[in-house]
Protein backbone atom coordinates (compact mmCIF):
# COMPACT_ATOMS: atom_id res chain seq x y z
CA UNK A 1 0.00 0.00 0.00
CA UNK A 2 1.23 3.12 -0.71
CA UNK A 3 1.03 4.66 2.55
CA UNK A 4 2.96 2.38 4.58
CA UNK A 5 5.62 2.97 2.35
CA UNK A 6 5.43 6.17 3.13
CA UNK A 7 5.98 5.49 6.49
CA UNK A 8 8.51 3.36 6.05
CA UNK A 9 10.68 5.61 4.48
CA UNK A 10 10.16 8.21 6.67
CA UNK A 11 11.29 5.77 9.49
CA UNK A 12 14.42 4.90 7.63
CA UNK A 13 14.59 8.89 6.92
CA UNK A 14 16.18 8.83 3.17
CA UNK A 15 14.42 12.03 2.74
CA UNK A 16 17.43 13.46 5.06
CA UNK A 17 20.03 13.18 2.65
CA UNK A 18 21.17 16.24 0.70
CA UNK A 19 22.09 14.16 -2.20
CA UNK A 20 18.60 12.57 -2.80
CA UNK A 21 16.86 15.51 -2.07
CA UNK A 22 19.21 17.27 -5.52
CA UNK A 23 18.20 14.31 -7.76
CA UNK A 24 14.26 14.21 -6.16
CA UNK A 25 14.20 18.16 -7.59
CA UNK A 26 16.49 17.13 -10.68
CA UNK A 27 14.14 14.83 -11.85
CA UNK A 28 10.64 16.90 -11.25
CA UNK A 29 11.98 19.65 -12.60
CA UNK A 30 13.24 17.55 -15.62
CA UNK A 31 9.01 16.48 -16.16
CA UNK A 32 7.83 19.65 -15.34
CA UNK A 33 9.76 21.39 -17.88
CA UNK A 34 8.97 18.04 -20.97
CA UNK A 35 5.18 18.18 -20.46
CA UNK A 36 5.07 22.56 -19.33
CA UNK A 37 2.76 23.14 -22.91
CA UNK A 38 0.61 20.58 -21.66
CA UNK A 39 -0.07 22.11 -17.92
CA UNK A 40 -0.19 24.96 -19.64
CA UNK A 41 -3.33 24.10 -21.78
CA UNK A 42 -5.43 22.45 -18.34
CA UNK A 43 -4.53 25.57 -16.77
CA UNK A 44 -6.49 27.59 -19.01
CA UNK A 45 -8.89 25.02 -19.30
CA UNK A 46 -10.05 24.67 -15.71
CA UNK A 47 -9.59 28.28 -14.81
CA UNK A 48 -10.61 30.33 -18.36
CA UNK A 49 -7.31 32.64 -16.85
CA UNK A 50 -5.65 34.76 -19.70
CA UNK A 51 -2.45 33.66 -21.19
CA UNK A 52 -0.49 36.01 -19.48
CA UNK A 53 -2.44 35.14 -15.83
CA UNK A 54 -1.57 31.24 -16.62
CA UNK A 55 2.04 32.18 -17.71
CA UNK A 56 2.45 33.95 -14.77
CA UNK A 57 1.29 30.92 -12.57
CA UNK A 58 3.73 28.83 -13.85
CA UNK A 59 6.96 30.45 -13.87
CA UNK A 60 6.03 31.92 -10.15
CA UNK A 61 5.93 27.74 -9.73
CA UNK A 62 8.95 26.78 -11.62
CA UNK A 63 11.10 29.74 -9.46
CA UNK A 64 9.55 28.07 -6.32
CA UNK A 65 10.89 25.11 -7.25
CA UNK A 66 14.12 26.45 -8.18
CA UNK A 67 14.98 28.16 -4.87
CA UNK A 68 13.85 25.37 -3.22
CA UNK A 69 16.13 23.34 -5.21
CA UNK A 70 19.13 25.72 -3.92
CA UNK A 71 18.99 25.31 -0.67
CA UNK A 72 19.95 21.66 -0.68
CA UNK A 73 23.85 22.26 0.10
CA UNK A 74 25.45 19.00 0.67
CA UNK A 75 28.70 20.62 2.08
CA UNK A 76 26.40 22.79 4.97
CA UNK A 77 24.83 19.78 6.13
CA UNK A 78 27.99 17.61 6.35
CA UNK A 79 29.42 21.10 8.26
CA UNK A 80 25.95 20.79 10.70
CA UNK A 81 26.12 17.10 11.41
CA UNK A 82 29.37 17.06 12.35
CA UNK A 83 29.56 19.72 14.75
CA UNK A 84 29.43 17.52 17.74
CA UNK A 85 32.04 15.13 16.93
CA UNK A 86 34.01 18.56 16.53
CA UNK A 87 33.62 19.71 20.29
CA UNK A 88 30.72 22.42 18.71
CA UNK A 89 27.03 22.93 19.82
CA UNK A 90 24.71 22.18 17.14
CA UNK A 91 21.86 24.40 18.57
CA UNK A 92 20.12 25.36 15.37
CA UNK A 93 19.96 21.64 14.44
CA UNK A 94 16.45 20.88 12.89
CA UNK A 95 15.18 17.60 11.49
CA UNK A 96 12.03 17.61 8.22
CA UNK A 97 8.35 16.99 10.09
CA UNK A 98 8.17 13.48 8.37
CA UNK A 99 5.50 13.32 6.93
CA UNK A 100 3.46 15.95 4.82
CA UNK A 101 0.12 15.49 3.94
CA UNK A 102 -0.90 18.31 1.60
CA UNK A 103 -4.53 19.65 0.34
CA UNK A 104 -3.95 22.40 -2.25
CA UNK A 105 -6.18 25.06 -3.25
CA UNK A 106 -8.26 24.76 -6.30
CA UNK A 107 -7.01 28.53 -7.20
CA UNK A 108 -3.81 28.88 -8.92
CA UNK A 109 -3.37 25.15 -8.34
CA UNK A 110 -0.27 24.31 -10.22
CA UNK A 111 1.99 26.86 -8.34
CA UNK A 112 -0.60 25.95 -4.67
CA UNK A 113 0.83 22.30 -5.43
CA UNK A 114 4.49 22.71 -6.35
CA UNK A 115 4.99 25.84 -4.13
CA UNK A 116 4.11 23.61 -1.03
CA UNK A 117 5.63 20.16 -3.00
CA UNK A 118 9.15 21.97 -3.26
CA UNK A 119 9.21 23.46 0.31
CA UNK A 120 8.30 20.65 1.77
CA UNK A 121 10.91 18.57 -0.35
CA UNK A 122 13.65 20.93 0.68
CA UNK A 123 12.98 20.16 4.48
CA UNK A 124 13.84 16.90 4.03
CA UNK A 125 10.06 14.91 4.20
CA UNK A 126 8.01 12.37 2.49
CA UNK A 127 5.14 13.63 1.25
CA UNK A 128 1.52 12.84 0.84
CA UNK A 129 -0.67 14.95 -2.27
CA UNK A 130 -4.90 14.62 -1.94
CA UNK A 131 -6.17 15.26 -5.17
CA UNK A 132 -9.94 14.50 -5.29
CA UNK A 133 -11.54 12.52 -8.49
CA UNK A 134 -12.79 15.25 -10.73
CA UNK A 135 -13.55 16.38 -14.50
CA UNK A 136 -10.88 19.41 -14.04
CA UNK A 137 -8.03 18.95 -16.51
CA UNK A 138 -4.81 19.67 -14.39
CA UNK A 139 -5.72 17.11 -11.42
CA UNK A 140 -5.50 14.33 -14.32
CA UNK A 141 -2.63 15.66 -15.59
CA UNK A 142 -0.84 15.87 -12.52
CA UNK A 143 -2.12 12.47 -11.35
CA UNK A 144 0.57 11.42 -14.63
CA UNK A 145 3.07 13.20 -13.83
CA UNK A 146 3.88 13.88 -10.42
CA UNK A 147 4.31 9.58 -9.16
CA UNK A 148 6.81 9.03 -12.55
CA UNK A 149 9.06 12.09 -11.46
CA UNK A 150 9.57 11.18 -7.96
CA UNK A 151 10.43 8.63 -5.52
CA UNK A 152 7.55 6.46 -5.37
CA UNK A 153 8.37 5.20 -1.44
CA UNK A 154 8.13 9.40 -1.09
CA UNK A 155 5.85 10.21 -2.69
CA UNK A 156 2.40 9.65 -3.33
CA UNK A 157 -1.05 10.99 -4.36
CA UNK A 158 -4.46 9.96 -2.68
CA UNK A 159 -7.86 10.80 -3.39
CA UNK A 160 -9.18 10.03 0.02
CA UNK A 161 -8.41 11.38 3.95
CA UNK A 162 -6.65 8.68 5.48
CA UNK A 163 -7.77 7.32 8.59
CA UNK A 164 -6.59 9.35 11.63
CA UNK A 165 -3.87 7.25 12.76
CA UNK A 166 -1.94 8.30 9.58
CA UNK A 167 -3.22 11.87 10.10
CA UNK A 168 -2.01 11.77 13.58
CA UNK A 169 1.84 11.31 12.20
CA UNK A 170 1.74 13.63 9.24
CA UNK A 171 1.92 17.48 9.19
CA UNK A 172 -1.22 18.80 7.51
CA UNK A 173 -1.01 21.64 5.26
CA UNK A 174 -4.85 22.61 4.21
CA UNK A 175 -4.98 25.37 1.78
CA UNK A 176 -8.55 25.39 1.58
CA UNK A 177 -9.05 26.67 5.19
CA UNK A 178 -10.25 24.44 7.46
CA UNK A 179 -10.70 24.57 11.10
CA UNK A 180 -7.71 22.27 11.59
CA UNK A 181 -6.12 22.39 14.82
CA UNK A 182 -2.81 22.07 13.92
CA UNK A 183 -0.91 22.44 10.60
CA UNK A 184 -0.06 24.76 8.37
CA UNK A 185 -3.78 26.21 7.97
CA UNK A 186 -4.40 28.85 5.36
CA UNK A 187 -6.98 31.53 5.63
CA UNK A 188 -8.65 31.00 3.30
CA UNK A 189 -12.15 31.93 4.05
CA UNK A 190 -10.88 35.14 6.01
CA UNK A 191 -11.34 38.37 4.21
CA UNK A 192 -9.44 40.85 2.42
CA UNK A 193 -10.00 44.73 3.36
CA UNK A 194 -8.57 47.86 1.62
CA UNK A 195 -8.82 51.44 2.85
CA UNK A 196 -8.18 54.05 1.07
CA UNK A 197 -7.62 57.71 3.33
CA UNK A 198 -7.74 60.97 1.68
CA UNK A 199 -3.88 61.31 2.48
CA UNK A 200 -3.16 58.53 0.19
CA UNK A 201 -2.82 58.17 -3.54
CA UNK A 202 -6.35 57.88 -5.00
CA UNK A 203 -5.81 56.81 -8.74
CA UNK A 204 -2.95 54.63 -7.65
CA UNK A 205 -5.13 52.90 -5.62
CA UNK A 206 -8.09 52.81 -7.61
CA UNK A 207 -5.90 51.27 -9.93
CA UNK A 208 -4.04 48.51 -7.77
CA UNK A 209 -7.22 47.57 -6.65
CA UNK A 210 -9.30 47.34 -9.62
CA UNK A 211 -6.66 44.64 -10.31
CA UNK A 212 -6.45 42.80 -7.59
CA UNK A 213 -10.13 42.32 -7.75
CA UNK A 214 -10.67 41.46 -11.50
CA UNK A 215 -7.76 39.37 -11.92
CA UNK A 216 -7.41 35.92 -12.01
CA UNK A 217 -11.12 35.24 -11.95
CA UNK A 218 -11.41 37.53 -8.85
CA UNK A 219 -10.79 34.26 -6.63
CA UNK A 220 -7.22 35.07 -4.99
CA UNK A 221 -7.75 35.13 -1.28
CA UNK A 222 -6.27 38.36 -0.90
CA UNK A 223 -8.52 39.65 -3.75
CA UNK A 224 -10.07 43.08 -1.44
CA UNK A 225 -13.62 42.05 -0.34
CA UNK A 226 -14.10 45.31 0.17
CA UNK A 227 -12.80 48.82 0.08
CA UNK A 228 -13.48 51.59 2.77
CA UNK A 229 -13.11 54.86 0.96
CA UNK A 230 -12.62 58.11 2.97
CA UNK A 231 -16.29 59.99 2.15
CA UNK A 232 -14.28 63.15 0.69
CA UNK A 233 -11.83 60.85 -1.59
CA UNK A 234 -15.10 58.66 -2.82
CA UNK A 235 -16.05 60.83 -5.99
CA UNK A 236 -12.31 60.55 -7.67
CA UNK A 237 -11.62 56.86 -6.66
CA UNK A 238 -15.09 56.21 -7.80
CA UNK A 239 -13.50 57.70 -11.23
CA UNK A 240 -10.34 56.13 -11.41
CA UNK A 241 -11.64 52.89 -10.42
CA UNK A 242 -14.73 53.31 -13.75
CA UNK A 243 -11.97 54.33 -16.01
CA UNK A 244 -9.19 51.29 -14.55
CA UNK A 245 -11.73 48.77 -15.04
CA UNK A 246 -12.45 49.99 -18.33
CA UNK A 247 -8.84 49.44 -19.56
CA UNK A 248 -8.49 46.61 -18.13
CA UNK A 249 -11.31 44.19 -18.95
CA UNK A 250 -10.62 45.36 -22.32
CA UNK A 251 -9.06 43.35 -25.17
CA UNK A 252 -6.32 44.54 -27.54
CA UNK A 253 -8.75 45.25 -30.00
CA UNK A 254 -11.29 47.31 -27.00
CA UNK A 255 -13.55 44.09 -26.81
CA UNK A 256 -14.50 42.91 -23.48
CA UNK A 257 -12.60 39.77 -22.17
CA UNK A 258 -14.61 36.70 -22.32
CA UNK A 259 -14.03 34.35 -19.27
CA UNK A 260 -14.61 30.91 -18.47
CA UNK A 261 -16.75 31.64 -15.78
CA UNK A 262 -19.21 29.46 -13.80
CA UNK A 263 -22.98 30.36 -14.45
CA UNK A 264 -23.00 30.67 -10.30
CA UNK A 265 -21.03 33.24 -10.36
CA UNK A 266 -23.75 35.57 -12.02
CA UNK A 267 -25.94 35.52 -9.13
CA UNK A 268 -24.30 37.85 -6.43
CA UNK A 269 -24.74 40.81 -9.41
CA UNK A 270 -28.03 39.87 -9.96
CA UNK A 271 -28.84 39.93 -5.96
CA UNK A 272 -27.45 43.46 -6.05
CA UNK A 273 -29.83 44.22 -8.40
CA UNK A 274 -32.59 43.68 -5.95
CA UNK A 275 -30.65 44.73 -3.09
CA UNK A 276 -31.83 48.30 -1.55
CA UNK A 277 -28.52 48.55 0.14
CA UNK A 278 -26.07 48.58 -2.69
CA UNK A 279 -26.07 50.24 -5.95
CA UNK A 280 -24.08 48.93 -9.11
CA UNK A 281 -21.69 52.24 -10.02
CA UNK A 282 -20.49 50.03 -13.89
CA UNK A 283 -21.00 46.76 -14.63
CA UNK A 284 -20.36 44.14 -17.45
CA UNK A 285 -20.10 40.53 -18.44
CA UNK A 286 -19.69 38.83 -15.04
CA UNK A 287 -18.04 41.85 -13.59
CA UNK A 288 -19.33 45.22 -11.66
CA UNK A 289 -18.54 48.02 -9.33
CA UNK A 290 -21.13 48.18 -6.45
CA UNK A 291 -21.12 51.13 -3.92
CA UNK A 292 -22.89 49.84 -0.48
CA UNK A 293 -24.58 52.42 2.01
CA UNK A 294 -25.54 50.56 4.62
CA UNK A 295 -23.39 49.21 7.45
CA UNK A 296 -25.45 46.62 8.02
CA UNK A 297 -25.69 45.02 4.17
CA UNK A 298 -24.19 40.92 4.27
CA UNK A 299 -22.34 42.43 1.34
CA UNK A 300 -19.49 43.88 3.91
CA UNK A 301 -19.15 40.59 5.65
CA UNK A 302 -19.58 38.66 2.72
CA UNK A 303 -16.15 36.60 1.29
CA UNK A 304 -16.79 37.27 -2.42
CA UNK A 305 -14.40 34.93 -5.08
CA UNK A 306 -15.99 36.68 -8.55
CA UNK A 307 -15.19 40.37 -10.37
CA UNK A 308 -17.40 42.18 -8.00
CA UNK A 309 -15.47 45.39 -6.54
CA UNK A 310 -17.40 46.48 -3.48
CA UNK A 311 -16.53 50.04 -2.61
CA UNK A 312 -17.76 51.35 0.79
CA UNK A 313 -17.77 54.99 2.56
CA UNK A 314 -15.76 55.91 5.99
CA UNK A 315 -15.87 59.30 7.69
CA UNK A 316 -12.13 59.05 8.91
CA UNK A 317 -9.37 56.70 9.93
CA UNK A 318 -11.30 55.82 13.70
CA UNK A 319 -14.18 54.54 11.54
CA UNK A 320 -12.81 52.71 9.27
CA UNK A 321 -11.04 50.84 12.52
CA UNK A 322 -14.69 50.73 14.04
CA UNK A 323 -15.88 48.75 11.29
CA UNK A 324 -17.06 45.19 12.90
CA UNK A 325 -15.02 42.57 10.82
CA UNK A 326 -15.30 39.77 13.81
CA UNK A 327 -12.53 37.87 12.37
CA UNK A 328 -8.55 38.28 11.75
CA UNK A 329 -8.37 39.45 8.60
CA UNK A 330 -6.55 37.74 5.94
CA UNK A 331 -4.81 40.83 4.74
CA UNK A 332 -5.42 44.85 5.33
CA UNK A 333 -3.97 47.48 2.01
CA UNK A 334 -3.74 50.70 3.19
CA UNK A 335 -3.33 53.83 0.95
CA UNK A 336 -2.33 56.33 2.60
CA UNK A 337 -0.17 58.82 3.89
CA UNK A 338 2.76 56.72 6.23
CA UNK A 339 1.69 57.92 9.53
CA UNK A 340 -2.22 57.15 8.93
CA UNK A 341 -1.08 53.81 7.50
CA UNK A 342 0.75 53.06 10.08
CA UNK A 343 -2.17 53.80 12.59
CA UNK A 344 -4.78 51.28 10.41
CA UNK A 345 -2.48 48.53 10.49
CA UNK A 346 -1.70 49.04 13.92
CA UNK A 347 -5.18 48.81 15.28
CA UNK A 348 -6.98 46.55 12.64
CA UNK A 349 -5.94 42.59 13.48
CA UNK A 350 -4.85 41.08 9.69
CA UNK A 351 -2.64 37.98 9.37
CA UNK A 352 -0.37 40.51 6.93
CA UNK A 353 -0.70 44.27 5.95
CA UNK A 354 0.92 45.76 2.80
CA UNK A 355 0.86 49.80 2.68
CA UNK A 356 0.46 51.94 -0.68
CA UNK A 357 0.83 48.62 -2.91
CA UNK A 358 -0.66 45.21 -3.71
CA UNK A 359 1.71 42.31 -4.51
CA UNK A 360 0.75 41.21 -7.39
CA UNK A 361 2.80 37.44 -6.91
CA UNK A 362 0.13 37.06 -3.68
CA UNK A 363 -2.46 37.12 -6.08
CA UNK A 364 -1.17 33.76 -7.02
CA UNK A 365 -1.40 30.98 -4.85
CA UNK A 366 -2.56 30.18 -1.33
CA UNK A 367 -3.00 32.59 1.42
CA UNK A 368 -0.39 32.55 4.12
CA UNK A 369 -0.46 30.06 6.92
CA UNK A 370 -2.14 31.49 9.64
CA UNK A 371 0.37 32.64 12.27
CA UNK A 372 3.55 31.72 10.08
CA UNK A 373 6.53 34.16 9.98
CA UNK A 374 6.21 35.46 6.51
CA UNK A 375 9.19 34.93 3.73
CA UNK A 376 9.73 37.31 1.42
CA UNK A 377 10.98 34.52 -1.29
CA UNK A 378 8.96 31.70 -1.78
CA UNK A 379 5.22 31.18 -0.23
CA UNK A 380 6.52 28.42 2.41
CA UNK A 381 9.31 28.74 3.92
CA UNK A 382 11.36 25.68 4.27
CA UNK A 383 11.34 25.84 7.89
CA UNK A 384 7.56 25.68 8.18
CA UNK A 385 8.07 22.00 7.24
CA UNK A 386 11.24 21.15 10.51
CA UNK A 387 11.26 20.42 13.50
CA UNK A 388 14.19 22.03 15.80
CA UNK A 389 16.50 19.29 17.29
CA UNK A 390 19.16 21.02 19.00
CA UNK A 391 22.17 19.40 20.14
CA UNK A 392 24.43 20.70 22.55
CA UNK A 393 27.88 19.95 24.08
CA UNK A 394 28.69 23.09 25.97
CA UNK A 395 26.85 24.07 28.96
CA UNK A 396 25.28 27.27 28.95
CA UNK A 397 25.72 30.11 31.71
CA UNK A 398 22.71 29.64 33.35
CA UNK A 399 24.19 26.00 33.92
CA UNK A 400 27.05 27.40 35.51
CA UNK A 401 24.97 29.77 37.40
CA UNK A 402 22.54 27.36 39.24
CA UNK A 403 25.84 24.70 39.51
CA UNK A 404 27.42 27.61 41.95
CA UNK A 405 23.96 28.15 43.93
CA UNK A 406 23.70 23.87 44.32
CA UNK A 407 27.26 23.61 45.55
CA UNK A 408 27.46 24.49 49.40
CA UNK A 409 31.35 25.28 49.14
CA UNK A 410 30.54 28.42 46.64
CA UNK A 411 28.53 30.88 48.92
CA UNK A 412 30.32 33.54 47.77
CA UNK A 413 29.26 33.14 44.11
CA UNK A 414 26.18 32.27 44.89
CA UNK A 415 25.65 35.43 47.01
CA UNK A 416 26.90 37.40 43.78
CA UNK A 417 24.42 35.83 41.82
CA UNK A 418 21.41 36.42 44.64
CA UNK A 419 22.75 40.28 44.78
CA UNK A 420 22.56 40.86 40.82
CA UNK A 421 19.45 38.82 40.70
CA UNK A 422 17.37 41.10 42.96
CA UNK A 423 19.33 44.29 41.78
CA UNK A 424 16.90 47.37 40.20
CA UNK A 425 16.44 47.20 36.11
CA UNK A 426 18.52 49.62 34.24
CA UNK A 427 16.85 53.38 33.75
CA UNK A 428 14.74 53.88 30.63
CA UNK A 429 16.33 57.11 30.74
CA UNK A 430 13.49 59.02 29.15
CA UNK A 431 11.69 61.60 30.81
CA UNK A 432 8.02 60.86 31.86
CA UNK A 433 5.72 62.47 28.78
CA UNK A 434 8.89 63.30 26.29
CA UNK A 435 8.03 61.03 23.61
CA UNK A 436 4.76 62.52 21.62
CA UNK A 437 2.82 59.83 20.14
CA UNK A 438 -0.30 59.91 17.41
CA UNK A 439 -2.83 60.95 19.96
CA UNK A 440 -0.50 63.52 21.85
CA UNK A 441 0.38 64.52 18.56
CA UNK A 442 -3.06 65.38 17.60
CA UNK A 443 -4.30 67.12 21.28
CA UNK A 444 -0.99 69.48 20.81
CA UNK A 445 -1.97 70.54 17.19
CA UNK A 446 -5.62 71.36 18.58
CA UNK A 447 -4.31 73.45 21.10
CA UNK A 448 -1.77 74.77 18.55
CA UNK A 449 -4.55 75.78 16.00
CA UNK A 450 -6.80 77.51 19.34
CA UNK A 451 -3.92 79.66 20.83
CA UNK A 452 -3.31 80.75 17.31
CA UNK A 453 -7.06 81.75 16.89
CA UNK A 454 -6.96 83.33 20.44
CA UNK A 455 -3.98 85.37 19.35
CA UNK A 456 -5.57 86.61 15.98
CA UNK A 457 -8.72 87.45 17.86
CA UNK A 458 -7.01 89.67 20.28
CA UNK A 459 -4.42 90.77 18.14
CA UNK A 460 -7.54 92.43 15.96
CA UNK A 461 -9.68 93.53 18.90
CA UNK A 462 -6.37 95.55 20.06
CA UNK A 463 -5.71 97.33 16.70
CA UNK A 464 -9.51 98.67 16.16
CA UNK A 465 -9.29 99.43 20.10
CA UNK A 466 -6.15 101.51 19.03
CA UNK A 467 -7.34 102.80 16.10
CA UNK A 468 -10.91 103.83 17.97
CA UNK A 469 -8.83 106.00 20.68
CA UNK A 470 -6.61 107.59 18.44
CA UNK A 471 -10.06 108.80 16.39
CA UNK A 472 -11.48 109.63 19.15
CA UNK A 473 -8.02 111.61 20.77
Amino acid sequence: MDLARITAANIDGRTQNARYRQSQFQRLQSTLVERIADIQDAIRADSGHTQQEVRAEVILAMQELRTHYASCDIHKDLEIEYRIAKGQNNGDNVQGAGIVYIVPSTHTLFFSIISTLTAAMAAGNCVVLELPQTTMSLPVLLRQILPGALDHDTFTITSQRPDPSFMSKALLVDQTGSDAPSGLISSATSRSVAIVDRSGDVTEAAHALVTARFALGGRSPYSPDVVLVNEFAMKPFVEAVIQRASKYLAGENGEARQSQAPTRRQSLLDSIHKDRSARILVSGSNWGVVEVQDRKSPLLKKKIDEKVLVVHPVTSLDDAIDMNFNQTLAAVYAFAAPASAKYLTQFIDANISWVNHVPSNMLIGPAIPRNTPYSQTTRYAIGHFQKPRPQLITPSTATFAVNSILDTKSTVRSDALWRAALSPLPPTKQRAGFKIGFFEQGILTGVSITLISLIATFSTVGYYTWVYVRMRG
